[in-house]
């Protein structure tokens, strides 16, 4: 037998997807030597391009075993990021990322960097692979969002005008020329334009998803909703569409429908994630009463949604015998605490939970205003409902001693995609003007911002480093006399606390504040500032500043 030969035919196989070809070739190979590692890494191989992902892992595996082989590695990175095994893929990407000339390879690992916020090794990595592959125009994607997930947005915006002027046919290229002109120059008409670019030229899903979101942005809702359903033709029924249809609708303050698809979005999320609790989820709860009974709510979402639906829970402690909540460690003694009163109330924390505890009725957090039937006019506990730790509050009255009026300032949003976290993260520059006020003592209470710029100002303490959870947050909250801060957990802990604050809001916000420009009914403690100029802060700030004087003098 040519091995090489008969290697060359089975590859040539793989390539025509004659697969049962291609195997029987390698099987009568392995017949004569079942320790050949490359002949085991190309039937790994093969079975991936197959989808038989057992099979494909089971050789790929034993490949890799006999010799450590590259091949064998970047196999099994790329299968076990197909199977979101992010853990597992992580080992081989890291094994073989420096060694690697395989451009699918760098390109699954830049992707899992962004996905994992790990912004500067994605970049490192995405300049890498286009030095490597200067003629593939599938380098410019990940190299634009690294660019615009570092801040280094001109050249961001150098790097996809590039893109479109060397390749004016591709489609993808439009799509990241169109979000460059949406994010760093708040243009969302030229974006617009851009999206149906990439529409003729075949980008159909990605440009129909685009261009609903574009047109909510720019409060065209009829359009956006048209375009979410276009785009669920090519992509089917899925997380982001759902997601989408739902804020579309639940911006309109269309409740029903709006809570229809969230709660559809929040159950097919789950299916998407290894070891999911909520997909584990049994009984799922319709609302009513059962007095006899014990439910288990999971709690989903980010900080912020923990805080603002768990106002629910004590009307939910009326219609169960015992409500288990699971939530995270960083809230834990906040929430236990703070709905102590209601004894039939327990939590459990996320991070060191093995197993669901035992239950009849289950429901996901987030969900509870659609299940509860939720007035958005009464909306309950909007005075404030979260109740510190008297001593972190005594021990932040002694750090943050001052005769000065004291603010604190938060002016970045975490979690989320960087779509969303851009548009509700500010640079702390923009504030010159207020923390440059004589009769105020500012504290940061921003935890690990992305710049250090905030430390060119003299009057702002650092207090956010110091924090090890929220109720450190909390105590520190409750020795304030403003907050001013962006839409971010910070917020919803200090509206649940009833410090009075002021909330910047970009023109498109969002959909919890619907179309509010001033108060919300979430809480009473908060007002709003919102920017009407999408493409400058100037006038939110002046009137922010205006207002900070009338408390201060």
């Amino acid at each position: 037998m040519d091995i090489v030969l008969e290697v060359n035919r089975a590859i040539e196989f793989n390539k025509q997807k004659q697969y049962t070809k291609a195997e029987k070739i390698y099987l009568d190979i392995l017949k004569n030597n079942d320790k050949n590692a490359v002949i085991l890494s190309l039937l790994g191989l093969l079975y991936m391009n197959w989808g038989k992902p057992k099979k494909a892992e089971k050789h790929l595996k034993s490949s890799y075993d006999i010799n450590k082989n590259i091949t064998a590695a970047e196999g099994l990175a790329l299968l076990n990021n197909k199977l979101f095994k992010d853990k597992e893929a992580e080992v081989y990407f890291e094994e073989i990322i420096d060694k690697t000339k395989n451009f699918e390879v760098l390109d699954k690992y830049v992707k899992y960097l962004l996905n994992q916020k790990m912004h500067t090794k994605a970049l490192k990595y995405a300049e890498k692979t286009a030095k490597l592959f200067p003629l593939k125009k599938e380098c410019y994607p990940n190299l634009i969002e690294s660019y615009i997930s570092t801040g280094e947005l001109k050249k961001a915006f150098d790097t996809a005008l590039k893109a479109i002027q060397t390749y004016p046919k591709y489609g993808e290229g439009w799509l990241w020329f169109g979000l460059v002109q949406e994010i760093i120059l708040h243009d969302d008409k030229e974006a617009e334009k851009c999206f149906k670019m990439a529409l003729q030229l075949g980008n159909k899903k990605t440009a129909y998803y685009n261009l609903a979101i574009n047109s909510y942005k720019q409060d065209n809702y009829k359009k956006a909703d048209y375009y979410i359903k276009k785009y669920r033709k090519y992509e089917g029924v899925h997380i982001s569409s759902n997601f989408t249809l739902s804020v579309i609708n639940m911006k309109q303050r269309k409740f029903k429908t709006g809570l229809r698809y969230y709660y559809d979005y929040v159950l097919i999320d789950s299916l998407t994630k290894e070891n999911s609790s909520i997909s584990k989820l049994k009984r799922l709860w319709n609302g009513k009463s059962y007095k006899d009974k014990t439910i288990f709510i999971y709690g989903d979402q980010g900080i912020g949604d923990l805080f603002m639906f768990s106002r629910y829970l004590p009307i939910v402690s009326k219609k169960f015998k015992t409500v288990k909540v699971l939530i995270r460690e960083p809230i834990l003694e906040l929430f236990k605490r703070s709905f102590k009163q209601y004894k039939n109330i327990k939590f459990y924390n996320y991070n060191t939970m093995k197993s669901l505890p035992r239950y009849d009725k289950s429901a996901i957090l987030s969900c509870l205003p659609s299940l509860l039937k939720a007035d958005y006019n009464k909306i309950p506990l909007s005075q404030g409902y979260f109740i510190p730790d008297e001593k972190l509050v005594d021990k932040y009255k002694t750090k943050m001693k001052s005769n000065k009026f004291r603010i604190g300032l938060c002016w970045e949003a975490g979690a989320g995609g960087w779509r969303e976290q851009l548009n509700r993260t500010l640079d702390v520059a923009v504030f010159d003007k207020i923390l440059n006020m004589k009769n105020v003592q500012f504290y940061s209470f921003q935890v690990n911002p992305s710049m250090d710029n905030y430390k060119d100002y003299p009057n702002l303490i650092d207090l956010g480093s110091d924090f090890k959870n929220f109720d450190d947050t909390a105590g520190a909250l409750k020795n304030l006399d403003l907050l001013i801060t962006v839409d971010t957990s910070v917020a919803h802990l200090a509206g649940g606390l009833g410090v009075k604050t002021f909330m910047l809001l970009p023109y498109c916000s969002d959909w919890r504040w619907f179309d509010d420009e001033e108060k919300t009914g979430w809480y009473d403690s908060i007002k709003i500032f919102k920017q009407k100029n999408p493409k400058s802060w100037d006038e939110v700030i002046k009137t922010l500043a205006d207002e900070v004087n009338k408390l201060t003098h």
